[in-house]
């Protein structure tokens, strides 16, 4: 039995706004990064996971790859590949920032400032990235489910 008119519309309404907000989410953080791509290349050099020869391109690409993908989710256009990206950064994310505390190696995050001392990675750091990773999945999760709605698949013959 399918959703009611009423909850059907409160859920899309709810993706909605969550598509926005990660994706406005996604431009701030990318804001800094665009300004100041020397400021993030040190950041990023300091959580010690990049070799040297690949700290300056991630600095200037990442960035623009994260306000591309904000875009996308505020516009509402190529949203499953833009959540798609933004979920696997989010983990990559999460893992840098989990590596980096296991190591006890003390790095600014550099996730929404690339300012000095910027903002230093906490339990706090972790369950914001883990809140934003859970919103990107339920939105693919969204978007997946109501793409595919009423389709039936056959096995492959």
């Amino acid at each position: 039995m399918g959703k009611s008119g009423f909850f059907a519309s409160y859920e899309r309404s709810f993706y909605i706004i969550l598509r926005m907000l990660l994706g406005a989410v996604f431009i701030w953080a990318s804001w800094s990064k665009i300004m100041a791509p020397n400021n993030f290349a040190g950041i990023i050099q300091s959580y010690q996971i990049l070799p040297q020869q690949m700290v300056n391109p991630v600095a200037i690409l990442l960035p623009w790859v994260e306000a591309v993908c904000g875009i996308c989710l505020l516009s509402g256009y190529f949203v499953k590949g833009s959540v798609f990206i933004v979920d696997f950064l989010m983990i990559i994310f999460i893992l840098a920032l989990l590596f980096n505390i296991y190591r006890g190696v003390d790095v600014a995050c550099g996730c929404f400032s690339v300012s000095d001392p910027g903002e230093k990675i906490t339990a706090l750091t972790i369950a914001r990235d883990l809140s934003l990773l859970a919103v990107g999945v339920w939105i693919l999760y969204y978007r997946l489910k109501t793409d595919y709605a009423g389709q039936k698949f056959q096995p492959a013959v």
